[in-house]
């Protein structure tokens, strides 16, 4: 199954062959967002967002070493790794209203 297809059908966690999704978002934005990346290792995280279900997902940051990023409140939001290394991880937090 390619990386498109299930990339336009997540509504959960992913794991493929080479990339993870990971549902970080509501339905109802917050009044501020923070999101925290954990990078251990090699690996590229895409954050991504859409303001309707129905729209095509945008990448809003890609970031590829641990840090943290704030944001404008967006009804959905994702987190997609690509090219993870081996013994690589990827952790993503988001908190709201902080």
């Amino acid at each position: 199954m390619s990386a498109d297809v299930l990339l336009a059908n997540a509504k959960t966690d992913t794991i493929g062959t080479d990339f993870s999704i990971r549902v970080i978002g509501s339905q109802i934005p917050p009044a501020k967002m923070t999101i925290q990346i954990a990078v251990t290792g090699k690996a590229k995280v895409e954050i991504q967002g859409r303001l309707h279900k129905q729209a095509p997902w945008a990448t809003l940051a890609t970031r590829v070493e641990s840090c943290l990023i704030y944001i404008e409140p967006i009804g959905s939001l994702r987190a997609v790794t690509t090219e993870t290394g081996a013994d690589s991880s990827v952790s993503v937090w988001a908190a709201w209203a902080m």
